[in-house]
């Protein structure tokens, strides 16, 4: 899991996402984020708004 405030430079996108991509194994991956957008999947990596990572965590358990 990668945690920015925003993604919002491609900079910044690159550096959360292509750090997971380094990872070989086939656990789900995330870049979790503030921004008001949605990411799509980036190689299978998926973006999460904070407060739908927060309901995540919440539901699970």
């Amino acid at each position: 899991m990668q945690v920015a405030y925003l993604l919002d430079s491609q900079k910044t996108i690159d550096r959360e996402f292509n750090n997971l991509l380094l990872i070989k194994d086939n656990e789900e991956m995330f870049v979790v984020s503030m921004d008001d957008i949605k990411f799509s999947n980036y190689h299978g990596i998926q973006h999460i708004q904070a407060w739908e990572f927060e309901r995540m965590l919440f539901d699970k358990y």
